[in-house]
């Protein structure tokens, strides 16, 4: 499956360093006083059960009747519990903002990441990024609480172990470096895995996320047999990643058991042979044991947080790697708070992989508050024009300026806010019709202002005809209006942002005929007054263009008005011809 291979590249690029781990924490407003809190706590927590050590040794030596002992043990079992219960509520809103935190983070890099970027990827991937990564991400700071808390139980137990008797305790030593090999073994493995089971869950949620989307096309293709086989596929990678990480998850047990049962019988060997020697009391034997009950869980602990770590590191790789994504420049020194200018493209090159250019140093220019068709066969490079208009991406060579002035040195902001744009199928968000048209809007606006959008737009009849009018809901999946309406929703909304500048991308390519001339009826109510760029075949729209730019592979062919383009362009010839065919 060819996306399962992607995600495998995506895999391998999205593996990251310790420093663009930890770095990502500095990034996401950590509720830091909670999480010092937290720390405290859990240390808290460590020293709390290092303190009820000697009263389970009095226990084991049968010493309950001492003085004190009752006062002592209830005070640190009572202290042990309130410790862990305010380590519980405090973690649990530290990690509460902190996942709200990362959400709101990763949300805003998305939105001002280039759109470059997205070519690189699945968008729909993207979503797993801030669902089911955001919450791994959570789990890796109390790790690193518990990680350091057992180390320092571990270190203190093993303190007062040689203080009772240093020869026994030297022998535990010899456990170390097996132990040591075993947490790296594991926590290597725990990142692996964990990067692929979130990568799993980012193919599985953008296939379903698409497919689901498109059920309308699917059900009209009969697809729906193949698609469940492939959905099938998709379940099953997430399946096989689920299941390595369930048998590591139940190799961990046993592995830590290991280590303990071996740290036992070196106390209870041991100690038995020193015993027997008269060099240790059974006394000094029971204090000794009664430490290891701290030693052995906090050993266990170590391995089981550093894993965990890790897991967190290998599940948050493509957070990490996404928050090191550049954002889009928005800080252009040149206002558009000027008067109108014509938009120049200069020497132009482009290529979207910087290999194969798709502009091969175009020169043309864009006449301002005139109306231009962009003209060109299948993979000439129009669409690529308008996404360097609207700075989607930077070209190579050349400059695309407005009068005298780079595009890039605009501030980004106010040159997109300047821009209208309708595409061939246009988008509609989940709300009402009212909540679309007014979409884009960056100014408050009354019901007047929308119902004037609409009547120019032509679309003020059919949306009267609705059961709830304005009020209606609609969605890109679930929407019953045609193409033509939902061009003329468009419309309207461009025409409710009132921007100086219109890009029309094949606006009336997939509409019949009835719906054309409604929609081409808004568009001239449209582009009244407005510098407009158009992608168009449509010829009520060429010839009531004032500018013709003619591109052939990725090259200008012809310039100006519509007998000059005429007169040199074969290609517009060409398409002239077929056009009187039909």
């Amino acid at each position: 499956m060819r996306k399962t291979e992607n995600a495998n590249k995506n895999t391998k690029r999205a593996k990251t360093s310790w420093k663009a781990f930890l770095k990502f924490y500095t990034k996401v407003n950590m509720p830091w006083h909670l999480f010092i809190a937290t720390a405290i706590m859990g240390f808290g927590i460590t020293k709390v059960n290092l303190m009820i050590v000697p009263y389970t040794a009095a226990i084991n030596k049968g010493a309950i009747a001492k003085a004190g002992f009752l006062k002592g043990f209830l005070f640190w079992t009572v202290a042990a519990a309130l410790v862990s219960l305010t380590y519980n509520l405090v973690w649990g809103f530290c990690s509460m903002i902190t996942n709200r935190n990362i959400r709101k983070k990763v949300w805003a890099k998305l939105l001002r990441m280039p759109v470059a970027e997205y070519d690189k990827e699945d968008p729909q991937s993207f979503v797993s990024r801030i669902t089911s990564d955001a919450e791994k991400a959570v789990s890796a700071p109390a790790s690193v609480i518990s990680f350091f808390a057992s180390c320092y139980g571990l270190i203190i137990a093993y303190t007062k172990m040689n203080e009772i008797y240093s020869d026994l305790a030297k022998l535990i030593l010899f456990v170390a470096p097996v132990a040591l090999i075993v947490i790296a073994i594991i926590g290597k493995f725990s990142y692996k895995i964990n990067l692929i089971v979130q990568n799993a869950i980012s193919l599985i949620t953008s296939y379903f996320g698409e497919r689901l989307s498109n059920v309308y096309y699917i059900k009209s293709t009969s697809m729906e047999n193949e698609e469940y086989e492939t959905g099938i596929k998709a379940s099953q990678e997430k399946y096989k990643a689920d299941l390595v990480s369930a048998v590591l998850g139940s190799l961990q047990v046993p592995i830590g058991y290991i280590a303990q049962y071996a740290i036992m019988i070196i106390v209870f060997a041991g100690g038995a042979l020193y015993v027997r020697r008269g060099q240790m009391d059974i006394s000094g034997l029971v204090d000794f044991y009664s430490y290891s009950g701290i030693l052995m869980p906090s050993f266990f602990e170590i391995v089981t947080q550093w894993q965990n770590i890790k897991g967190s590191h290998g599940a948050t790789a493509k957070i990490a790697a996404l928050m090191e994504i550049q954002n889009e420049v928005t800080d252009g020194k040149i206002s558009m708070n000027r008067p109108d200018e014509d938009i120049n493209f200069k020497e132009v090159v482009f290529s979207y992989d910087n290999e194969n250019a798709i502009l091969h140093g175009i020169d043309f220019t864009i006449p301002k508050s005139k109306k231009t068709v962009v003209l060109g066969s299948n993979g000439s490079g129009k669409t690529t024009i308008f996404k360097l208009i609207e700075r989607f991406y930077n070209p190579q060579q050349g400059e695309v300026s407005f009068g005298n002035d780079n595009i890039f040195n605009i501030k980004l902001d106010e040159w997109r806010a300047a821009i209208g744009y309708v595409s061939q199928n246009s988008h509609l968000i989940s709300g009402t019709i009212r909540d679309n048209i007014a979409y884009g809007t960056n100014h408050d606006y009354s019901e007047k202002e929308i119902i004037r959008a609409a009547k120019l737009a032509n679309a003020y009849d059919f949306i009267m005809e609705l059961e709830d009018g304005f009020d209606t809901y609609v969605s890109q999946v679930n929407c019953k209006m045609s193409g033509g309406e939902k061009q003329r929703i468009a419309i309207a909304r461009v025409i409710m942002k009132d921007p100086d500048y219109l890009l029309l991308d094949e606006t009336t390519s997939s509409l019949d005929i009835i719906c054309r001339q409604d929609v081409i009826k808004a568009l001239r109510n449209l582009m009244e007054g407005r510098t407009t760029i158009m992608i168009s075949h449509d010829m009520a729209l060429v010839k009531d263009a004032d500018h013709i730019v003619v591109v052939k592979d990725g090259s200008v062919e012809a310039e100006g008005s519509y007998e000059e383009a005429l007169a040199v362009s074969p290609s517009f010839q060409k398409f002239i011809a077929l056009q009187q065919i039909k």
